[in-house]
């Protein structure tokens, strides 16, 4: 069951995303053990579960990309699918921004990581445990032969400009066209901090359809209020300085 539950987060939208492969299918390649852990996926051929129930050619061909297209994931994404207890999407991302190669965040120590911004000691031992584990080492020494990107990937135009920086941005309310998790990942991919509660230290709210006490709290606060439609649009600028003149 634990193995199971693993390969479950693995694949899961915050982790690898891998289209497509869902709790039910997961299980029935644990039964007829075509896969007897994360990396087993990463050699499943069509043939291999084309017959399984509920699959036919195309969804047995649409499930093989997703696997093979989530190689190229970025570093955080892995981590994360890794399971490594008490570190989440923030953890992984700490540790993929810090240290930008799995290969040093598998040797690094205690001390190291203790020192990072936001990471306790208890996420900063567990990592340190967790690749200590003879298993966990072969689990991933076996990603990296299929070929899994192991490293973070720098933007294609340079740096996404940190428009953002040091700013305290609140989400409230729910979005038309963006899903949370994509507006938070904008927010600090920008240098930014997405944080959950109105304070007079937040920068502005971002305030989707029904947006309960948070904006409430915000309009009490004298706190700037954008829209989605807004949000896009700053998020386009190239300069923290544009943005900042936007929000007057």
């Amino acid at each position: 069951a634990q193995i199971r539950r693993g390969i479950i987060h693995f694949a899961s939208r915050d982790a690898m995303n891998i289209d497509g492969l869902g709790e039910s299918i997961i299980s029935l390649l644990l039964n007829e053990n075509i896969i007897n852990d994360i990396s087993d996926l990463y050699k499943i051929r069509k043939e291999d579960v084309i017959n399984l129930e509920r699959m036919g050619e195309k969804s047995a061909t649409n499930l093989i990309n997703a696997i093979s297209k989530s190689k190229e994931n970025d570093l955080w994404r892995l981590i994360n699918g890794l399971g490594i207890k008490f570190i989440g999407i923030k953890g992984a991302k700490i540790l993929a921004n810090s240290y930008k190669d799995l290969d040093k965040i598998m040797n690094v120590t205690a001390n190291e990581l203790i020192n990072l911004e936001e990471f306790g000691e208890t996420m900063a031992n567990s990592v340190v445990e967790f690749f200590k584990e003879d298993k966990n080492i072969k689990v991933v020494n076996k990603l990296k032969e299929y070929g899994l990107n192991t490293k973070v990937i720098e933007s294609e135009n340079g740096d996404i400009n940190k428009v953002f920086e040091g700013m305290k941005i609140v989400l409230t309310g729910t979005l038309s066209t963006l899903k949370r998790n994509d507006a938070k990942e904008m927010i600090e991919s920008r240098g930014g901090k997405s944080t959950s509660s109105v304070s007079k230290s937040t920068t502005f709210v971002l305030a989707g359809d029904e947006a309960g006490s948070k904006l409430t709290k915000a309009n009490d606060l004298g706190i700037k209020v954008i829209d989605e439609d807004t949000f896009i649009e700053l998020c386009k600028l190239s300069s923290k300085e544009e943005v900042e003149s936007k929000l007057i």
